[in-house]
């Protein structure tokens, strides 16, 4: 019996740190980036594998168990800083007057999910300033904007079919709102300006771009969050992103978007907060985020309870005082690094066919890697 433990233990350290070998190859195939998502999955196999290596005092115990301690330190690299052990990457509002508070709910809803009284009952009771809906097709956005309309008069509602629906809602007034599709494929983005009591016009990008998954690389989304980053750093401050990013905050991409976008991510030394799978409790990991520049504190962060869908909402209230709160933290360093990271993923896009061309992104005349990134339509 404990032999056959130990062939067990050194077959899961087998397969997870080929898995993580794996998934540090910078390539946009599917098979690949799918192991970006359950690290914290991997993480706890790999624990689990060398307590019964070391249980069962198993034949090359200094081989099977430094491999195994090696991917696991890896894994553990990658979460250490979405653990509340981690520093703060966006600083704690400790206080906040009314006028400065904005709190956000992004839900994906599920499109085939057909419980509307749920979803429409938590969105109700949040009382959120704005509400960002995804996967709503004609039924779903009939039924919220049946039970948000009245008190959220200003939106934008593009119902679709494919999965990749998208509405706002919002107490504030939303000027100069656009829809965008930045890297084709039926994946609509948002782009707002929000009146403030005060006369302030913060900027709200909505995305959801496509996952990796079998028949389908990450190309697409990879180039849409590209695209994107480069529009928020564009935009000026004060700025947010919230969405589904079929991505998971410790990935090379999404690394990639904070710096170009030169955004502040507040799940950092905050905790997990994954937000899917809301249905599988053994496979979750943070698809959904928010970002936001320097100008904002947190008040709080969250995710909330299951309304049907496979997500689980996020929660954010945040406080607009960047005269206060830029001078206590700032976004990861915007680099050459990041620069040709972008590139390259705009390039590979473009040779599978799967995103725009490479060209919205050219180098600037004095190579200023702050200026690397053209402006796109």
């Amino acid at each position: 019996m404990k032999n056959w433990i130990a062939r067990i233990a050194r077959l899961v350290v087998i397969i997870i740190a080929m898995a993580t070998l794996v998934g540090l190859v910078a390539a946009d195939k599917w098979w690949i980036r799918v192991f970006d998502f359950p690290r914290l999955q991997m993480a706890l196999l790999l624990t689990i594998a060398l307590v019964m290596l070391v249980a069962t005092q198993s034949k090359r115990l200094a081989l099977w168990g430094g491999l195994g301690a090696l991917a696991l330190g890896f894994q553990i690299f990658q979460l250490f800083p979405y653990s509340a052990l981690a520093g703060k990457q966006a600083v704690d509002a400790e206080s906040c007057t009314a006028t400065d508070r904005l709190k956000i709910v992004s839900l994906n809803v599920l499109q085939d999910n057909r419980d509307f009284a749920a979803a429409a009952d938590y969105l109700r009771r949040q009382n959120a300033d704005i509400i960002l809906i995804m996967e709503n097709d004609a039924a779903w956005t009939d039924a919220l904007s049946a039970a948000l309309d009245a008190e959220y008069p200003h939106s934008m509602k593009i119902p679709q079919d494919n999965t990749y629906g998208m509405a706002l809602w919002s107490r504030l007034e939303l000027v100069d709102v656009e829809r965008n599709e930045l890297a084709g494929g039926g994946t609509p983005s948002i782009r707002a300006r929000i009146r403030r009591v005060d006369g302030s016009l913060p900027t709200l990008f909505a995305v959801h771009p496509r996952p990796p998954h079998p028949g389908q690389d990450s190309g697409q989304r990879d180039a849409e969050l590209m695209l994107l980053a480069d529009l928020v750093r564009q935009s000026g401050r004060p700025t947010i992103v919230v969405g589904d990013f079929n991505d998971v905050a410790w990935s090379r991409v999404t690394e990639t978007f904070q710096r170009l976008g030169q955004v502040i991510d507040p799940r950092v030394g905050r905790g997990f907060y994954a937000s899917f799978d809301a249905k599988n409790p053994l496979m979750r990991w943070p698809l959904d985020h928010v970002f936001h520049t320097d100008d904002f504190g947190v008040i709080s962060f969250d995710t909330g309870p299951g309304v049907g869908s496979d997500h689980f909402p996020l929660e954010v209230e945040l406080c607009q005082q960047s005269e206060r709160f830029a001078p206590q933290q700032e976004a990861p360093d915007l680099t050459a690094e990041a620069v040709e990271t972008a590139r390259e993923e705009l390039e590979d896009a473009s040779k599978g066919g799967e995103g725009p061309d490479a060209e919205h992104l050219t180098p600037s005349d004095d190579g200023d890697e702050h200026e690397a990134l053209s402006a796109v339509d």
